[in-house]
């Protein structure tokens, strides 16, 4: 394994401080503040980024957008910053918070295509790591053994369906539910959130 793709979902805040993505990307809580889920997603995806970059030199870490851009690319972009490089010598890992209809779902999942694919050991690797800190703070995880048996949700996301090397979506929390951003605002939530999925990529790559 050579290339690890971070991808950073949805847009950021520019230098005017405007938002570049979509309003359901956001939400405004009643005391008034407000949670940007694109900027929540660069902060995490950017201490995962500096946690390989840190570790593994030897790597080549890419991301589909420096966390610094507040810009809101497409899909088509992601996946092609994924698929210029060998499938078999690739990861893709996509990372998100997530939103509810009422606002008062919580928790983690992290997706694949469906059926058995090459993601879902990668999924199963994250998700186990994950596992063990939000079992700490007795955070909710919303995995799916139901359908084949692993903990990963299955789900037509583009980013996924068209990426053609082992691929993952991560919703780390859900960013209109105050209880689960109270802690993706948290930096010391970002950094232990961020370490396990890095060692959840790491075991992957080791075994692989």
């Amino acid at each position: 394994m050579k290339n690890i793709i971070l991808d950073f979902g949805h847009g950021g805040i520019d230098e005017n401080g405007h938002y570049t993505t979509a309003p359901s990307k956001m939400f405004t809580f009643p005391n008034g503040e407000t949670a940007y889920e694109g900027f929540i997603n660069r902060q995490i995806g950017g201490l995962i980024e500096l946690y390989l970059r840190s570790n593994y030199p030897d790597y080549n870490i890419v991301t589909t957008v420096k966390t610094t851009d507040s810009r809101d690319l497409s899909l088509s972009y992601r996946v092609q910053v994924a698929n210029q490089f060998p499938a078999a010598d690739t990861l893709f890992i996509s990372i998100h918070s997530n939103a509810s209809m009422n606002h008062n779902a919580s928790g983690f999942s992290i997706y694949t295509t469906p059926g058995v694919t090459r993601s879902d050991s990668l999924a199963t690797y994250i998700g186990e790591e994950v596992e063990k800190y939000y079992t700490d703070l007795n955070l909710k995880l919303r995995f799916d053994f139901y359908s084949d048996g692993d903990l990963d949700r299955e789900a037509d996301f583009y980013v996924l369906m068209k990426t053609k090397c082992p691929a993952v979506l991560l919703e780390c929390l859900f960013f209109d539910y105050w209880e689960d951003y109270k802690l993706l605002k948290s930096a010391e939530f970002q950094k232990e959130l961020a370490w396990h999925v890095y060692k959840g990529i790491i075991k992957y790559v080791e075994n692989n």
